[in-house]
C-alpha cells in the first residue's frame, strides 16, 4: 500500500494529479463494468431480446441529440481549464454561467421541437416495430426526450469535474447512475411487471437524479465561487469564446454520432431490432475493456490543456511514449478477450443471444483501433488544433453508411459489415492524426497541421 502511494505521490503536479485520477477512476469504472454486466442480461430478461433491440435502438437515436450542445461542452473544458491555469478566476466564472445558461436555452428549445414535430413521425416505421409489439411507442418516445432534455442541462456538472482534472469524480456519477437505474428495476420487478416504458424511465431519470444532487453538492461547496445563476441569459462574448473552438468539436461530434449511433439504426431496418441485441452485447464486452484505457487516458484531455499553456513540451512528448507503450499492452489484452469471448458470452448470457466469432473479432480490432486514434485525438484536442480532426471526421461521416451497407448486403456480411466500416474509418483518423502529432511535437507543424 505504501509502495502504491509512494507512486502515485512522484512527478509534476500534473503527473501527481494525473495519476491519481487515473487510480481513482479505475476503481470506480471497475465497479461500473460489473453494474453493467448484471444490467444488460437483468433488462433483457425483464423485456426480451427484441424488446431489449427497440430499447438500445431508441437510446441510439437520443444520443443523436447529444450534439444539441453545438459543442459548447468540449469548448468549455478547453477554455475553462486554460483561465484556470492563468487563475484567471473571472472569467472561470463567466464561462460556467454562460455554460449553464447556454445548455437551459438548448434544452428548452430541443424539447419544443420535438413535441412540436413528434405528431408528424411515425415511430412504427422508424424504428421497424413488429406486429406483435404491443406497447404505446409514443409514450416510451416522449418520456425518453423530456428526461434527456433535462439530461443536457444538468449533466454540466460532469463537464465541469472534467474541465479540473477530477476525472474519477466525473466517471463516479455515471456509476451511481447505473446503480440506482439497477436498484430501481429491481424494485418496480417486484410490484409490477416491467415493461419498455417503465425500462425507458428508470434509464433515463437515474442521470437526472445523480447529476441534480451532484450540481447542488457541488456548487453550495468546492464550486461555490463559480456557483451559476439558472435565469441569468448567457454572456454573448463568453459563448462566442466558447463557440470559436466548440463549433469546430460539433462537427467533429456529429460525425462520431453519426459512425458510432447510427449502426443500431442501420441494424434495425436491414435485419430487424432483434439483430440490434447479438451487436450490442458483443460492443459491451469489448466497450468494458476499452473502458481501463479510457481510464488511463481520460485525465489526459485537460492535462495537455495546460502543459501547452505553459509551454511544457518535455511532459507533452514523455505522456505521449508512454500512452503508446500502454496501447500496445492493452492491444495484447484484447486479443486475449477475444481469444476467450465464446466463453464470456456463454457464461455471461447463457444461451440468451448467440454472437458470432466474426463479429466479435472485428469488435476486437474496434477496441484496439479506437484506442490508438484516442491517442492522438485527446492530445490535438486537448492543445485546440482540431482542423485535421475535422476534415477526417467530415470524410468519415460522409463514407461510412454507405459502406455499412455495402459491407452488410453486398459482401454479405451482415452485422459484421457495420462493425468493419467503423474499423476502416478509425484506421484514416489514425493515419492523419498520428501524423500531425508529429508534425506538432517536433515544431514543424505549419499550415492546417497546426490549426
Amino acid at each position: 500500500m505504501r509502495a502504491i502511494t509512494n507512486y502515485l505521490g512522484k512527478g509534476s503536479s500534473r503527473s501527481v494529479i494525473v495519476k491519481k485520477n487515473i487510480a481513482g477512476s479505475l476503481a470506480i469504472k471497475s465497479l461500473s463494468v460489473l453494474t453493467s454486466f448484471v444490467l444488460v442480461p437483468y433488462t433483457i430478461h425483464l423485456l426480451s431480446q427484441e424488446k431489449y433491440g427497440i430499447w438500445i435502438t431508441i437510446f441510439s437515436i437520443v444520443n443523436w441529440f447529444n450534439m444539441t450542445d453545438i459543442g459548447l461542452g468540449n469548448g468549455f473544458r478547453n477554455k475553462f481549464a486554460e483561465a484556470l491555469a492563468r487563475n484567471d478566476q473571472a472569467e472561470a466564472r463567466a464561462l460556467v454561467q454562460t455554460l449553464y445558461s447556454s445548455m437551459l436555452l438548448i434544452g428548452i428549445g430541443l424539447l419544443a421541437v420535438f413535441f412540436f414535430v413528434n405528431p408528424f413521425l411515425n415511430w412504427n416505421l422508424i424504428l421497424n416495430l413488429p406486429g406483435s409489439f404491443n406497447e404505446n411507442i409514443n409514450q416510451v418516445i416522449a418520456i425518453v426526450f423530456f428526461l434527456f432534455s433535462c439530461q443536457l442541462f444538468f449533466k454540466n456538472i460532469s463537464t465541469v469535474f472534467l474541465a479540473q482534472q477530477k476525472t474519477a469524480l466525473s466517471n463516479s456519477l455515471l456509476f451511481f447512475a447505473n446503480v440506482l437505474s439497477l436498484g430501481l428495476l429491481f424494485l418496480y420487478e417486484q410490484f409490477s411487471a416491467v415493461s419498455l416504458y417503465s425500462v425507458a424511465l428508470i434509464f433515463m431519470l437515474s442521470p437526472v437524479i445523480v447529476f441534480s444532487i451532484a450540481t447542488i453538492i457541488a456548487f453550495a461547496g468546492d464550486l461555490k465561487q463559480f456557483a451559476p445563476r439558472i435565469f441569468k441569459a448567457p454572456s454573448r462574448k463568453y459563448f462566442n469564446t466558447l463557440m470559436s473552438l466548440g463549433f469546430q468539436f460539433f462537427l467533429i461530434q456529429v460525425t462520431a454520432i453519426v459512425m458510432f449511433s447510427s449502426s443500431s439504426m442501420i441494424i434495425t431496418q436491414l435485419y430487424g431490432p432483434a439483430a440490434v441485441t447479438p451487436y450490442n452485447v458483443c460492443y459491451q464486452l469489448f466497450a468494458a475493456v476499452q473502458i481501463v484505457f479510457g481510464i488511463v487516458l481520460a485525465p489526459f484531455w485537460t492535462a495537455f490543456t495546460d502543459a501547452h499553456v505553459k509551454g511544457d513540451s518535455p511532459w507533452i512528448k514523455k505522456s505521449l511514449r508512454q500512452l503508446l507503450r500502454f496501447w500496445i499492452l492493452f492491444s495484447l489484452g484484447i486479443l486475449v478477450l477475444f481469444a476467450v469471448s465464446p466463453w464470456v458470452f456463454q457464461f455471461w448470457l447463457g444461451n440468451k443471444v448467440a454472437v458470432s466469432l466474426d463479429l466479435s473479432f472485428q469488435f476486437a480490432l474496434f477496441a484496439i483501433l479506437l484506442a490508438c486514434s484516442t491517442i492522438f485525438s485527446f492530445f490535438v484536442a486537448g492543445i485546440g488544433k482540431i482542423r485535421i480532426s475535422l476534415f477526417v471526421s467530415l470524410f468519415q461521416c460522409i463514407i461510412y453508411v454507405p459502406l455499412a451497407i455495402v459491407l452488410a448486403t453486398w459482401f454479405n456480411l451482415n452485422t459484421t459489415g457495420i462493425i468493419l466500416a467503423v474499423n476502416v474509418c478509425l484506421v484514416i483518423g489514425i493515419i492523419f492524426l498520428s501524423i500531425q502529432t508529429a508534425k506538432i511535437i517536433n515544431n514543424n507543424a505549419h499550415g492546417i497541421w497546426n490549426r
